[in-house]
């Protein structure tokens, strides 16, 4: 009888203790949160239109590599290079999801060597994945490959050095890719990773075109934009040159322009115009991932277009960014280290002042600075609608800056 009474207390207790545990966890969990928007709102000297959420996750212990197939991906991924701490030859490839849960592991250490790393750019911020998720391209240090998750298979699509900048485009059904880095514009076929080159469609006189414009792509057209300075002669309007008619004098498209269209299906000419802010109001800096493209110096610096025919004005960003994408009136940005995701808000919401979230992400206590942190663009994209972005850490409520203020009040008096 005693050992059933004592059964039943210690059982008492253990539930207890559990009622205890589930009723005082909300508790400490919004305290601590508060805590954290204390510590950002005595960081940023109060301002509360800008705010920083750091995601934390651990990585799994001797992991699996992950199913490629993202059928069943609900939320955007960031992808990111983990480095070996005793060996850095050694790099392992991972994808995570944007509110920092589920690290899969897609290429085991030893595979390839890091990727290139000078100055402040890590160049494997402009790695990329494939909507089915079953393709990557990654900077190399002499080249940028193609690999194959299902199968570990490597090509390389370019003997060029890696360490430049890369605009990625993805067709939707993962059909192909099309890549392009400094004077080359590369269509790989992924069934067959056959590559087709710019200058193999438009001939070798194309070249020129690829070394001078400056790229941005269109994800709803299928379609490159390449524009350029009117100042250059072989482009300028009217051009009678040989060279330039046996390039594309043959295509029934317009003589004059500061924007070329190709399509990426077939990287042929389909149009020219003056789609693209004039040069001295615009140095284009492409979109990383996104349907449009930043203005980087000039009368027009820190302005946000979306592609078009002509482009059309969507915002302003005070940085150097690569635009990630726009989604739901909201614009996505990577700033030039490639280590953080800001999101730009058309305006502020009802119910928050905040219009420019920060997320960046910690793994085992030390933040991905310290590592490649890349975007898939299907990730960014996938989805028609920005309901995704409900799974990121909230915007900061009124109710949260008047709580979060009292604790900084508290801190200082207390």
């Amino acid at each position: 009888m005693k050992k059933k009474i004592l059964l039943g207390l210690g059982l008492t207790t253990v539930v207890v203790a559990g009622i205890g545990y589930v009723v005082t966890k909300p508790y400490f969990d919004e305290k601590a949160r508060i805590e954290l928007l204390a510590d950002w709102l005595d960081t940023n000297r109060g301002d509360t239109e800008s705010w920083l959420h750091d995601y934390e996750f651990k990585l799994p212990i001797n992991p699996k590599v992950a199913d490629w197939n993202t059928e069943n991906v609900k939320l955007p991924q960031v992808l990111f290079t983990i480095e070996n701490r005793e060996d850095k030859s050694k790099v392992s490839y991972w994808a995570l999801n944007i509110d920092g849960t589920d690290p899969q592991l897609l290429i085991p250490e030893g595979v390839f060597p890091p990727p290139v790393y000078r100055s402040t750019t890590d160049y494997a911020k402009y790695m990329s994945r494939s909507p089915n998720g079953r393709y990557l391209v990654i900077p190399q240090k002499n080249s940028t490959v193609l690999y194959d998750l299902e199968n570990g298979e490597v090509t390389n699509i370019s003997e060029e050095s890696g360490s430049t900048r890369h605009d990625i485009m993805w067709d939707r059904d993962s059909t192909q890719v099309v890549v392009k880095k400094r004077d080359e514009l590369l269509l790989v076929k992924l069934d067959t990773k056959e590559v087709v080159k710019f200058t193999d469609v438009n001939g070798s006189y194309a070249r020129y075109m690829t070394s001078f414009a400056k790229p941005y792509m269109n994800q709803s057209e299928q379609a490159i934009y390449l524009s350029y300075n009117p100042s250059l002669a072989w482009f300028g309007c009217g051009w009678e040159d040989d060279e330039y008619l046996e390039t594309f004098g043959g295509q029934d498209v317009p003589k004059c322009g500061n924007t070329f269209v190709f399509d990426a299906k077939t990287l042929k000419l389909v149009d020219r115009g003056d789609f693209t802010p004039v040069s001295y109001d615009c140095n284009v800096w492409g979109g990383k991932y996104g349907d449009g493209f930043y203005c980087l110096g000039g009368e027009g610096g820190g302005k946000v277009y979306h592609s078009g025919r002509p482009s059309e004005k969507m915002g302003n960003f005070r940085a150097t960014v690569d635009l990630l994408a726009f989604n739901g009136g909201d614009m996505w940005f990577v700033p030039a280290h490639g280590r953080n995701i800001t999101r730009v808000l058309h305006q502020p919401t009802e119910n928050s002042p905040t219009t420019e979230m920060i997320y960046t992400y910690g793994v085992n206590g030390e933040r991905l600075s310290a590592f490649g942190l890349g975007f898939s663009r299907y990730v960014i994209e996938h989805k028609e609608t920005d309901d995704w972005s409900e799974s990121l850490y909230p915007l900061p409520t009124y109710a949260d800056i008047e709580k979060a203020k009292a604790v900084l009040e508290e801190r200082n008096h207390g």
